[in-house]
């Protein structure tokens, strides 16, 4: 696995973009993020699961108590 850091910016166009699904790891634990459409996308972060209707609430998801889009560049994506 190769992995590679985004800033939220990248993050955020790469969700906008229904490309992938992408998977990272966070502290230690897997998840993923998976846009399915712009109003529907489904992160998972270890046992939990959230579905969100924009890209903005996606990038606002807490994983362990900060929003996505403040710690991008220290997940490890794939």
């Amino acid at each position: 696995m190769t992995e590679q850091f985004m800033t939220a910016n990248e993050l955020k166009h790469l969700i906008d973009s229904l490309a992938q699904d992408i998977a990272f790891r966070y502290n230690g634990i897997e998840g993923s993020i998976c846009p399915f459409s712009r109003s529907d996308i489904s992160i998972t972060y270890g046992d939990t699961e959230m579905t969100v209707d924009s890209v903005d609430a996606a990038m606002s998801c807490e994983l362990l108590g900060a929003p996505l889009k403040d710690i991008c560049d220290v997940i490890e994506f794939e």
